[in-house]
């Protein structure tokens, strides 16, 4: 691409300076004008073939599309835990405690006590950046737990 403009470059200069120095203007301006409307073409067509090579029909480019917005929110997400205890509460610890209760059947508003119970079984002291109810306002510039306390919640997740 960057050939087609310094092709294109070096042809309005060769066709331009003659063309000015002969004090022919008008004309220079036309040609010009010509030269650069042909390479901006050539510039579309060859990305218009760039373009229709990425291109891949079908399921495998459905699942190719779906996997790339997985990860994108995945790694999103995992930024999330190195961020303040604001983003923990705000990002992580609703998908966190939902993924809790839809595995162990617990629900939130049937019996509280009984989802703190069971999430201080399972998480032990990590149950405290799981626990919907433990969101703190004021304490929300505070450093969240990292990627290290994220990584133990979800390999005790798995073994649900």
């Amino acid at each position: 691409m960057l050939a087609i403009a310094v092709i294109g470059i070096a042809a309005v200069l060769a066709v331009e300076i003659p063309l000015v120095v002969s004090g022919r203007d008008n004309v220079a301006v036309v040609v010009a004008g010509a030269v650069t409307a042909l390479v901006l073409f050539e510039v579309r067509r060859r990305m218009s073939q760039e373009d229709d090579d990425d291109v891949v029909a079908g399921p495998e480019a459905d699942r190719a599309e779906a996997m790339s917005r997985w990860l994108t929110r995945t790694e999103s997400l995992i930024s999330w835990a190195d961020g303040t205890r604001g983003d923990w509460d705000h990002h992580l610890r609703p998908l966190l405690a939902r993924e809790f209760q839809q595995s162990t059947g617990q629900r939130k508003g049937v019996d509280p006590a009984a989802t703190t119970a069971a999430g201080r079984v399972f998480f032990g002291d990590l149950w405290q950046w799981v626990d919907p109810d433990d969101v703190r306002r004021s304490d929300r510039t505070e450093p969240g737990p990292g990627r290290d306390v994220l990584d133990r919640i979800l390999q005790r997740l798995e073994l649900l």
